[in-house]
């Protein structure tokens, strides 16, 4: 099968489970004999470094069936690429390569006219879109968070979004709306890694018969990894992913503020290592309340807790990292959607605490493969801590139930499978379309 991926950034450029789950099908689908190639948007500024003046798309060097696509210029709050020379190439490309199905990940950077451009360059394929977060549906960076407040956003109207962006009339959310699920229109499924953003985009307005859950895989870094280790105290907590706003570290240094100021430390102390780079994303209020935080554990002199930076990591140091932690704290404050971070601590054996949210209140079973505290609550958050650490023999139960997530060769399959199911789909519309001539 000829298969095209089509990508928000790449993995080797910057890191994100999007990007990530895009080149691991990519090169699952290598490995398996299928003839696939890898189109990845990237940002403007990387034109500098990895584009040539002019050029939309150019290949990856050192890279096979790999490209950079660089719109010439994108309109973030319409999901749009309005330089349709960039659109030009991109159609050419997919003309090229003459694709059986096409799969975009995303349309951030990509541009939703690139799904119209893709089907006028193969007609007959079928064409798949997973979503990653909710960009179509909330302007405010597809968070579902209420700018100013930060509350959560149960559901996007004209009249509540407009409360976000005042300089927006409720007319224009709903004409945005219209394009955009016309634009989405062209496809043919729609795939999502959890039932809580699939319902999400249904009450929004797509077709409930054309959307299809499917877990996100990926390889499993842990086979040669005992999963048993632990430490004796099983006090030692870490932190994976990005250091931005939604991570929730700061939800991490109140708990354990908390826990110092009402004196409930355990007397096996309390070991933190953060693991996440990006800080720059983060906003200057957020990196403010952290280093409120840092200084006001300082200060304090609570003693028996100890915070680690460890800073950005990269997917071959994740081993390492996993084996100086016992438990993963998962502590997002957006809709997290799926959570691969959760994955790769159950690759390593480590039992996940996350919030009770979307994705991650879904996948985490409390008691069996981790436990759940209360979104955005430091003291529900304090509580578990206090209870689990020095609790090796819940640690070993929770250990044992932990299952393997899905590799990216299961991820692969229930595609293929799927896209054979909807090649019906495309057959009945060259039909159609043969009929109409």
């Amino acid at each position: 099968m000829k298969i095209v991926y089509v990508s928000y950034l790449h993995p080797s450029i910057a890191p994100g489970g999007a990007q990530q789950v895009a080149y691991e099908m990519f090169q699952a689908s290598l490995k398996r004999g299928h003839d696939a190639y890898f189109i990845a948007a990237l940002e403007a500024n990387h034109d500098q470094i990895y584009g040539k003046p002019g050029a939309p798309i150019v290949p990856v060097q050192g890279e096979e069936r790999q490209y950079f696509y660089f719109p010439q210029y994108y309109d973030f709050l319409h999901l749009s690429v309005g330089d349709w020379r960039s659109i030009q190439f991109f159609r050419e490309l997919i003309e090229r390569i003459k694709p059986d199905v096409i799969h975009f990940h995303h349309y951030h950077r990509v541009g939703v006219e690139s799904i119209r451009a893709a089907r006028i360059a193969a007609p007959d394929a079928v064409i798949c879109f997973t979503f990653h977060e909710m960009m179509a549906i909330c302007m405010a960076d597809g968070q579902m968070v209420k700018k100013g407040s930060r509350d959560l956003c149960r559901s996007a109207s004209p009249v509540s979004c407009n409360k976000c962006f005042p300089d927006l009339r409720p007319e224009f959310v709903t004409l945005r709306a219209a394009r955009l699920k016309a634009a989405l229109g062209e496809c043919d499924v729609f795939v999502f890694p959890s039932e809580f953003i699939a319902e999400r985009y249904v009450e929004w307005g797509l077709p409930q018969e054309k959307c299809v859950v499917i877990p996100n895989g990926q390889t499993n870094l842990g086979t040669t990894f005992d999963r048993s280790q632990h430490s004796r105290q099983v006090n030692r907590f870490g932190f994976f992913g990005q250091f931005i706003d939604n991570k929730g570290v700061d939800v991490i240094f109140d708990a354990l503020l908390l826990l110092g100021r009402e004196q409930r430390l355990p007397a096996q102390g309390i070991v933190v290592e953060i693991n996440g780079g990006n800080k720059h994303y983060a906003s200057d209020a957020y990196l403010d309340r952290i280093n409120q935080q840092v200084e006001e554990l300082r200060k304090s002199q609570f003693g028996r807790i100890t915070v680690r930076e460890n800073g950005a990591y990269g997917r071959d140091q994740l081993a390492e990292r996993m084996a100086s932690v016992d438990w993963v704290i998962v502590p997002s404050t957006w809709w997290e959607i799926f959570g691969l971070v959760v994955s790769e601590a159950w690759m390593f054996g480590r039992p996940v605490i996350a919030s009770a949210i979307a994705g991650l209140k879904e996948r985490v079973i409390p008691q069996k493969n981790g436990f759940t505290f209360l979104p955005r609550d430091g003291r529900s958050l304090a509580g578990l801590m206090s209870n689990l650490v020095g609790n090796e023999q819940q640690w070993i139960a929770t250990n044992r139930s932990i299952e393997q997530p899905w590799s990216e060769d299961e991820m692969l399959d229930a595609h293929l499978s799927l896209w054979k199911e909807f090649s019906p789909t495309v057959y009945d519309r060259r039909h159609s379309q043969a009929v109409a001539v």
